[in-house]
């Protein structure tokens, strides 16, 4: 899900339940920069956060963005949210968000956009 803010959560909750009633998934992209915040967390039944490059992309040598993805990750365990790193680019970001305990990764390291094939 990606806004700029939302304004009437009775609205955005109301689609969220009626796509999920189609088997989807729901996703908070850019999770900890702009609005995106623990609120929607709170008040959206979502199943996915993705945490945003800004914190991930030198989380191997950064110790204040260690400490609020391990933040993120422990709010998002205890409400059953999985977590995803954005901008995994290296061995060495890899293996910090494995180690803070993030669900899944994605990025250059993980593999290389390619666009879709069609047969």
């Amino acid at each position: 899900m990606e806004s700029e803010g939302i304004e009437n959560y009775e609205d955005v909750s109301g689609f969220i339940k009626e796509v999920k009633s189609y088997g989807s998934k729901i996703a908070i992209d850019d999770f900890g920069s702009g609005y995106s915040n623990f609120a929607h967390m709170l008040k959206l039944d979502v199943d996915y956060l993705k945490i945003d490059s800004s914190l991930i992309k030198n989380i191997h040598q950064d110790k204040n963005s260690q400490i609020i993805v391990q933040t993120i990750v422990g709010f998002a365990k205890k409400l059953g949210i999985k977590t995803i790193a954005e901008f995994v680019h290296n061995r060495e970001v890899f293996e910090k968000v494995r180690e803070l305990g993030v669900d899944y990764s994605q990025g250059y390291y993980i593999g290389e956009p390619k666009p879709e094939i069609v047969m």
